[in-house]
């Protein structure tokens, strides 16, 4: 089969062989996998990674465990679950699960013909388009930010980033009641504007014209969720507004990763700064659900499919062309 592996020089692709199913694993023929932004950061590679986690697919083989699902039948994926036997998912605490199943650990990803996945992450669906159901995956990051931040009728948020999953937390923010939702987003990127204001975004903020921590939002900030650079954070507790709960899920790699700030106004303001880690994965169910009911609407998100053996290419379009939200490769 065909497979997609991540080098330092960009992606390649191999004709890999697929192994049979373990006793709880499931094997897949690849309907659809998003391109994710943890996808294109520039990092040190050794080698070649198989990448790709947000997957949809029909499932062809079970393991002898698996009973739940059938050959046929159509599932996303989770790129990581609870294991539902540990100490920590007895206790009622299952996102601090100390056993995580994952595809990582089947050592299959997703930018392939074919994947494994663990029993516990299948998650069957019906009535959606596939490129449209792999997107239960970071919509399930969405909505943890979103539910980490608290939102009520009278808050007014700021959304720091515009991609897929700011996008996302955007329309639940809308969901929720959000009284003001604002959004910082350059405003090159013409296809992420036009599904915020789709969203329904009351403002959009290009940061090149107008820096956040000069704005006049006209309303105290008290909700912010940031999907952008850690680099970005001191600016957003600028403007947060006293008692104001930042949820973030921002990922940087070297020295990216580090923002200072000052530690006093943080204190004095008495901010509240939570991080965001969908892993293990909780909302499978309720992100395909959200979109079965368009609460949140994956067909104006995707806006471009390319095949696998395309994959360098729709790498590059999801880099750079100013319309792409989010790209799925269709296999």
């Amino acid at each position: 089969m065909l497979t997609a592996f991540l080098t330092s020089r960009g992606p390649i692709l191999k004709q890999t062989t697929m192994r049979s199913p373990a006793q709880a694993e499931v094997r897949l023929k690849v309907d659809a996998c998003g391109i994710c932004g943890t996808d294109l950061h520039e990092r040190e590679i050794k080698g070649e990674e198989g990448f790709g986690h947000e997957i949809a697919g029909t499932v062809l083989e079970t393991g002898t465990a698996v009973k739940t699902v059938k050959a046929g039948q159509k599932v996303a994926l989770d790129s990581a679950s609870p294991c539902g036997i540990c100490d920590t998912c007895h206790d009622g605490k299952q996102e601090l699960c100390t056993n995580l199943k994952s595809i990582w650990f089947c050592q299959t990803f997703g930018f392939a013909e074919e994947v494994l996945g663990p029993i516990e992450s299948v998650l069957p669906y019906e009535g959606l388009d596939p490129a449209v159901a792999c997107l239960q995956e970071p919509l399930g990051v969405a909505i943890d930010m979103v539910r980490l931040a608290d939102i009520t009728i009278e808050s007014n948020v700021l959304v720091s980033g515009g991609g897929p999953i700011g996008l996302m937390a955007l329309a639940l923010a809308r969901r929720a009641g959000a009284r003001r939702i604002f959004l910082v987003q350059p405003k090159r990127r013409t296809g992420r504007i036009k599904v915020a204001k789709q969203f329904g975004v009351d403002a959009i903020l290009d940061p090149a014209e107008d820096p956040v921590e000069k704005y006049d939002f006209g309303c105290r900030i008290d909700r912010i969720l940031s999907t952008s650079a850690p680099q970005t954070m001191p600016s957003l507790f600028k403007v947060a507004a006293k008692g104001a709960i930042i949820s973030y899920i921002g990922i940087e790699h070297g020295k990216g990763a580090f923002c200072t700030f000052d530690v006093n106004d943080f204190h004095f303001k008495k901010l509240q700064l939570r991080a965001s880690f969908a892993s293990p994965a909780l909302f499978g169910p309720m992100a395909l659900r959200f979109m079965k009911e368009k609460v949140v609407n994956g067909e104006a998100l995707v806006s471009h499919r390319f095949a696998l053996k395309d994959i360098e290419k729709a790498m590059q379009v999801a880099r750079k062309d100013p319309t792409a939200v989010k790209v799925v490769i269709t296999p």
